[in-house]
């Protein structure tokens, strides 16, 4: 248990949801196999945030619930000390980078997705300015 966490912390993992080792984290290419790692904890975590069910097989579905529960009451995310917030908020991120979805369902996407926005705005507005 971690200092001003009451709830077991678990670290979120790269494995299949299976809770296997992917062939390809055998394999040479460790830029590859980080983004395939993230992509599939990205998909894991669109999964969980619309599963609706309680005894979903997929252990990488109830693992990223227990961490999406957990950002919510962690007291420590605020001021960056907590690793499993800045877990949840960089997939967040990476995902909103994509994102479609009007009401995504995905904790943080919509306000990165109105930054992402606003920063663009910025940088258009600039490149206005010097040409």
């Amino acid at each position: 248990m971690c200092v001003g966490h009451p709830q077991r912390m678990e670290k979120l993992g790269f494995e299949n949801d299976d809770g296997s080792v992917p062939a390809e984290h055998k394999q040479a290419n460790p830029q590859e196999t980080r983004k395939q790692a993230i992509q599939r904890c990205i998909r894991s975590l669109v999964h969980a945030c619309q599963c609706h069910d309680a005894h979903c097989p997929r252990p990488m579905c109830q693992k990223m619930n227990r961490a999406i529960r957990h950002t919510k009451n962690c007291k420590r995310k605020t001021n960056g000390g907590c690793n499993i917030c800045k877990q949840l908020i960089a997939l967040s991120c990476y995902h909103a980078r994509h994102c479609q979805e009007l009401k995504c369902p995905v904790p943080y996407c919509p306000n990165i997705k109105h930054k992402i926005k606003l920063k663009q705005q910025q940088l258009q507005q600039k490149s206005v300015h010097f040409h």
